[in-house]
């Protein structure tokens, strides 16, 4: 992902926009139908996309004004929007085939046209039927008609709303993808109508299993009435992109663009966030609201299946003491037993919901995913002398004795993970550390749904997992191998001994220190620890003597500070506001904000900080993308809860 930093990107040609009442802008990539939304503050970043400069430079113009941009926001933004088709890189062909738009009202009569010939074609089986239990096959291809009806006259309705507000119904088409054939229709465009759009398209989407019982109720048909409750539940289901999903999405998200996520969380951390009720969601509202919806939905389907089950049971068991065969025998009994399959399908999905739920909770402690790596150790491994000149070259160990390589060569072992491989998991406890010498691998960090999104790549000469090691807290990424890998491993007991007590480079040792150090810290605590390396040889530590002052209140601030030993006090005109140890920053507001300091730093008694000059903070800060994902939660905190101070 860093290597776009260096890159040149205009905006594409192909875009249509629309503004909304509270300031948002939708924008659709004409040529690829993808949506973006857009507030005021990302609406001015996209505008310096003007195909002449690098994404770092417009990152780092954005840090010079005084009202910064959110850093992570700026990333996502750019990779959202490129991934997307709304920004191309410079020299290179901008899509200029669109895809044929077919009319809303077209889309709309389609609609109407299609479900009337699949009324025509179930005009025959209309009448009175007894569906309680039906006893006829005929009875039951009623059923698939009249469900194959509703959700036909579902598409041509959404069509219409979407017609209603000016927007496109993509790809009509008969689809066979859940049982019966039926009309149907891309209703994404609803999108760029704003949520009211999107809730009045799958509100009249969900209306036509009501109309379908009203004929029922005026045709006197309970087959037709059993078919209503059964395109209800179809429609109605929480699971995929139905028309229930993507009213409860309009409703509750706070993100414009959050994808439908819920039945992710739902599978996954449900019941670790009941367990921890404490813990905040961000989406909470849509979480908690789409998984109390949806086991309401299934205990329904649960109450429905069982009572028509209940009535087939007597049914078969009729036929079978009156020793009854033939077809209207047969067709009971496969009804029967779809019936029980399906009660079982819910009953299963919950219990697998729950047992999930307890693994997830449980696997930090019970199952740890470096324990199966310490069963890939090879013995085919390179020569001590290749393997010593290898440490030499990474950035860990670079600079450390060859003696010592030598003893950190001895201690390791050489593994071999298989492609897809995971190799450390987020939540568990570490208990090595790792680097690559042949492959790469990738990073994953689960987000707030429960997917694994991809950070970074490691390759050659990379480390991953010491910080868990030095910080001694649990792992706070996944690693996975995305080839062949082959990995050096050292214990956490050798690396103690070795690259922390007994280490015979002080260098080297003020470098893992600080890098731990640093990774204690709120503003670092998302890096990955090669950009903790790579920063930590860009600080210089100093000595303060009592009373001196490091940052000095109404002038301008050059560096960016953070107390490594002793204590500072924060002093706004001679009156003290608080007292900075060891961990705590300042310095950070005034330079991002390009302002005076606001408050004296006065230095105590055998006092240290690490101090990194503006310029080099800011270029680190705009070239590397993974220092995108730290620096708001020290902006956004204003006074900052350890730092934020001057």
């Amino acid at each position: 992902m860093q290597e776009i930093t260096g890159k040149v990107f205009t905006l594409s040609s192909q875009i249509e926009a629309r503004d909304l009442p509270d300031g948002t802008r939708l924008l659709k990539q004409l040529a690829r139908i993808e949506y973006l939304a857009l507030d005021p503050a990302q609406q001015g970043i996209l505008r310096l996309f003007d195909g002449q400069r690098t994404v770092e430079a417009i990152l780092h113009e954005l840090l010079q004004q005084e009202q910064h941009p959110d850093i992570r926001g700026f990333y996502d933004l750019v990779f959202s929007a490129i991934s997307r088709g709304f920004l191309i890189e410079r020299g290179a062909e901008d899509v200029t085939t669109i895809l044929r738009r077919e009319s809303s009202a077209g889309s709309h009569w389609r609609g109407i046209a299609a479900a009337v010939v699949i009324t025509l074609l179930g005009g025959w089986a209309i009448g009175a039927g007894n569906w309680e239990p039906i006893k006829e096959l005929s009875g039951w291809f009623q059923v698939l008609l009249f469900i194959s009806l509703g959700l036909s006259l579902s598409s041509a309705w959404a069509a219409a709303a979407l017609d209603v507000f000016g927007r496109v119904a993509y790809h009509p088409r008969l689809r066979l993808d859940r049982l019966v054939p039926f009309f149907s229709v891309d209703m994404r465009d609803a999108f760029m109508g704003g949520r009211i759009c999107e809730v009045s398209v799958a509100a009249q989407a969900l209306a036509a299993p009501f109309l379908l019982a009203i004929f029922a109720w005026l045709t006197c048909s309970d087959t037709a009435l059993l078919a209503s409750v059964l395109t209800a539940m179809i429609l109605g289901s929480p699971f995929g992109t139905t028309p229930a999903h993507t009213l409860l999405h309009a409703l509750l998200r706070k993100q414009y663009e959050l994808p439908r996520c819920a039945d992710q969380f739902l599978n996954t951390k449900l019941l670790v966030t009941l367990f921890n009720w404490k813990a905040k969601l961000q989406e909470e509202r849509y979480f908690l609201g789409y998984c109390t919806y949806a086991i309401l939905w299934l205990g329904f389907a649960f109450r429905f299946a069982n009572q028509l089950m209940a009535a087939h049971g007597r049914l078969v068991y009729q036929q079978l003491s009156q020793r009854r065969t033939g077809e209207e025998a047969a067709l009971s009994l496969v009804v029967y037993w779809l019936l029980a399959i399906v009660l079982v399908a819910i009953v299963a999905y919950l219990v697998w919901v729950v047992l999930r739920g307890i693994y997830r909770y449980l696997a930090p402690q019970l199952f740890h995913a470096e324990s199966k790596v310490r069963q890939s150790v090879s013995m085919a491994r390179p020569n001590d002398k290749d393997l010593v000149i290898f440490l030499g070259e990474t950035l860990l160990c670079g600079e450390l004795p060859t003696e010592v390589r030598g003893e950190l060569v001895r201690a390791m072992h050489y593994v071999i993970i298989e492609p897809g491989k995971t190799i450390t998991r987020e939540r568990d406890p570490g208990s090595a550390m790792f680097l690559v010498y042949r492959g790469s691998v990738e990073v994953l960090k689960e987000d707030e749904s429960g997917h694994n999104q991809p950070i970074t790549q490691l390759i050659r000469g990379d480390a991953f997992g010491e910080i868990a090691l030095l910080d001694k807290v649990p792992r706070t990424s996944s690693v996975k191998a995305l080839e062949r890998v082959a990995l050096l491993m050292l214990s956490r007991e050798e690396f103690e001994r070795i690259l922390v007590s007994n280490l015979g480079s002080a260098q080297i040792k003020k470098l893992i220190q600080v890098s731990a150090f640093l990774r204690r810290n709120p503003l670092f605590e998302r890096w990955h620890p090669q950009a903790l390396l790579q920063i930590s040889r860009q600080f210089v530590l100093e000595e303060c003597t009592a009373g001196q002052k490091v940052i000095e209140e109404g002038k301008i601030n050059s560096s960016f500070y953070l107390v490594y030993d002793g204590e500072f006090t924060v002093r706004k005109q001679g009156k003290t506001l608080v007292a900075l140890k060891p961990g705590d920053f300042c310095g950070e507001i005034s330079l991002l904000r390009n302002i005076p300091a606001t408050a004296d730093v006065v230095a105590g008694d055998k006092a240290r900080f690490l101090r990194l000059d503006k310029e080099r903070f800011l270029r680190l800060v705009s070239h590397d993308f993974l220092t995108g994902l730290t620096i708001e939660t020290a902006v956004a905190s204003g006074s900052g809860q350890t730092g934020g101070k001057a």
